[in-house]
């Protein structure tokens, strides 16, 4: 399917139209595409999605719980924005279909980079705030995160390295070890990272900082043997 028919179908599944359909194709086209130039990939988008993530994730949890301690928003609203839920929803658009990346980092990272994918729904919502406002991004928000909203309050929230080590410690294994190896350069920091329980590998991860990679490599690895 070509990229346009790719990016109306894209639209149908986050029930918005775009008036400015460059400002979507900006979010769905990483920096390694030499052709976007500067002002023509993600990042941007990507840094205001975020924030409008964020905030409409705070919003929704302050008013339907109004019985939870602040602490206990927090790590919910964490659960919420982490990588791992943001490739749930990149899964439920299918956006690996729309993605437009550098035939460099298809060729060290594939197209299926977890970091880009989860980075672009984020360029996702910060375009469509661009595009149509904040009542709009909201309504992408909480339609696409329905389902996680719902269980939300059924889950452990602590963060995969926290789940991980518990996990490890009760088992008599021991903590978890962390290596890191920094694959980027200066102007594209990635670090991959290996998690290993009793000497053996039990999780790889990937990101554009530390943290990122090792709580990458922490879920595979709670996902492994948390059996």
């Amino acid at each position: 399917m070509s990229l346009e028919k790719e990016l109306l179908r894209l639209q149908k599944t986050i029930a918005y139209t775009f008036s400015d359909i460059a400002l979507l194709k900006r979010a769905v086209t990483h920096r390694s595409d030499l052709a976007s130039g500067a002002a023509g990939h993600m990042e941007r988008l990507e840094f205001l999605g975020d924030a409008v993530l964020g905030l409409v994730i705070a919003e929704h949890l302050h008013h339907c719980f109004p019985d939870k301690a602040e602490g206990k928003l927090s790590r919910m609203r964490a659960n919420l924005v982490c990588r791992e839920r943001l490739l749930h929803v990149e899964a439920e658009w299918r956006l690996q279909r729309c993605l437009i990346v550098g035939e460099g980092e298809r060729s060290v990272h594939g197209i299926k980079s977890p970091s880009i994918a989860a980075n672009a729904v984020e360029a996702v919502i910060g375009a469509v705030f661009e595009d149509g406002g904040w009542e709009q991004a909201r309504k992408v928000v909480l339609r696409s995160w329905k389902q996680l909203l719902a269980d939300i309050d059924r889950v452990d929230t602590r963060d995969a390295k926290s789940r991980l080590q518990e996990l490890t410690q009760a088992k008599g294994w021991g903590l978890p070890v962390y290596t890191l190896t920094d694959r980027g350069v200066d102007a594209h920091p990635r670090f991959d990272a290996v998690c290993s329980v009793q000497g053996q590998v039990a999780g790889k991860g990937q990101g554009e900082r530390k943290k990122l990679a090792e709580i990458a490599a922490a879920e595979q690895a709670w996902s492994k043997l948390n059996l």
